[in-house]
């Protein structure tokens, strides 16, 4: 058998060639940075999508009062699987080893995307994504810093404390500048009040008030009307964020008015919060026609 004789490199033409070859990648690696995405995490064995999962609707970071007083910035690169829904189902970090990669990967936990496709299909997949932390310039410390308040009462068992702290952390949510992540806080919240025997009672004036806007949506799907009774669960769903209820009949007021990312999320807090496989399956019904567009069909479902 012919064997062809392999020529040596000569090192001063290796060098050209890598040289050329890291110009050609630059520009690639700057688009990708620059619209958030990072290459392809390594996925399971299978075929690949034709395309790529796509960011829809991000979510910001949290930022404890001792990262102001550093004054660090860092990107975070994580892989996130997506689903055939376009939720991260999935998460890892995959560089970072700074000081906001927990905060980085809180906010992309509840980012939403246009799955990856294979052909027509929708499939799962795994994607990079690069996440910015940047604590906001010359803001005033969190007095109290209730993120640190409730972080630490829930390491120390403290459940009344942590589920105190993180309410009041959600409250100054949209208030404070380092508080850009809702979701996260909404998810200890939850996660807490499921782990005891008593969860915390709704108030009177507040329980009334949900099922108000719940009995009117049954009559009326009108986009304006809809719009109204989610504003009036926001107000419902700061003072008593473990009322699960209240998460569904928001995600179907939503869904009549359009706000397709807020109702995605309120089911995904309500699918966190019930105690039971039929409640979770109804989410999920949902969620995957609010994914294929069938708004109505969810806001009937989710409202009776």
């Amino acid at each position: 058998m012919y064997l062809p004789r392999l020529l040596p490199v000569r090192p001063r033409l290796l060098a050209a060639a890598l040289s050329l070859l890291a110009s050609l990648l630059a520009p690639l690696a700057r688009a990708n940075e620059a619209t958030g995405l990072g290459t392809p995490c390594d996925s399971p064995p299978g075929l690949a999508p034709d395309r790529a999962p796509l960011v829809r609707d991000a979510v910001g970071l949290n930022f404890r009062s001792e990262s102001l007083e550093r004054g660090d910035s860092a990107a975070v690169s994580v892989c996130v699987l997506v689903d055939s829904l376009g939720v991260v189902r999935d998460t890892r970090v995959s560089k970072g080893g700074t000081p906001f990669d927990s905060a980085a990967v809180d906010a992309v936990r509840w980012w939403l995307f246009d799955p990856a496709r294979r052909g027509a299909a929708a499939v799962p997949a795994w994607q990079s994504v690069l996440v910015r932390a940047r604590p906001p310039v010359d803001a005033d410390p969190l007095v109290p810093d209730v993120l640190a308040l409730a972080t630490d009462a829930e390491a120390r068992g403290d459940t009344r404390g942590a589920l105190d702290a993180w309410t009041g952390a959600l409250a100054r949510v949209g208030v404070h500048p380092t508080l850009r992540n809702e979701w996260v806080i909404r998810e200890h919240i939850l996660r807490l009040a499921a782990s005891v025997a008593k969860p915390p009672a709704v108030p009177l004036s507040v329980g009334g008030q949900a099922r108000g806007a719940r009995n009117l949506m049954q009559r009326n799907i009108a986009r304006g009307a809809n719009s109204d009774y989610a504003k009036a669960l926001d107000g419902v769903l700061r003072v008593a964020p473990w009322y699960v209820d209240a998460y569904r009949w928001r995600a179907a007021a939503r869904a009549a008015c359009g706000q397709r990312a807020g109702a995605v999320r309120d089911l995904l807090c309500y699918r966190l919060g019930v105690p039971d496989s039929a409640s979770r399956a109804l989410a999920d019904r949902a969620l995957v026609m609010l994914a294929a567009g069938d708004t109505l069909s969810a806001n009937s479902l989710l409202k009776n």
